[in-house]
């Protein structure tokens, strides 16, 4: 695992910053306040208007997820860009090799698990269940279905054989391998 100076030196690595600029900036974050009007509105009319988590422990539930969450999901980038040799994005310019170790070797999507829980971190700072419970998991599935119909097809095609090979043995997003290790012979 990389030291947290390089964590953080890989956020301001031009192919992130690219990244940020050209895909989060303009999608994720007005999503983000979309679903935070939407939860607002939804909390109202299913009567969870008072919240779900006492104040101000909501508060520093949420700065402690969201740092964590980014945390995680630069350290995740911080491979595709030093082991993939480009950005994680094909928007930004896409990675050069296909990343199979390191945290990659539990997920094919590792990133999302940051992503998750910085839109999380908003949902609990805004005391939303609504936010929390109904409209992030609809989001996890909607991204999911997304990798799997619009980025799978890309990476084999890009990859060919060797995305194959590795689509068949890491799961897409819950890293089953750490809770359910293989057996010697292939069995669980």
């Amino acid at each position: 695992m990389p030291s947290l100076t390089g964590i953080l030196r890989a956020g301001l690595r031009p192919s992130i910053l690219n990244m940020v600029a050209k895909v989060y900036v303009p999608t994720l974050f007005p999503l983000t306040f979309l679903i935070a009007l939407t939860a607002h509105w939804l909390d109202g009319a299913l009567g969870f208007g008072d919240g779900f988590l006492p104040s101000p422990a909501n508060y520093v539930i949420a700065g402690v997820l969201f740092v964590a969450s980014a945390l995680f999901w630069l350290w995740t980038y911080e491979q595709l860009t030093r082991l993939g040799q480009g950005s994680p994005s094909p928007t930004a310019g896409r990675t050069v090799k296909l990343v199979t170790t390191g945290i990659y070797a539990w997920c094919r999507n590792p990133s999302v698990w940051g992503k998750l829980g910085g839109v999380l971190s908003v949902g609990i700072a805004l005391n939303s269940f609504s936010f929390c419970f109904i409209l992030v998991p609809l989001l996890l599935a909607g991204s999911l279905v997304e990798k799997v119909v619009r980025q799978e097809p890309q990476l084999v095609e890009v990859f060919g054989e060797e995305y194959l090979r590795y689509r068949d043995e890491v799961p897409l997003f819950f890293p089953w391998k750490l809770f359910l290790p293989r057996k010697k012979g292939g069995s669980r």
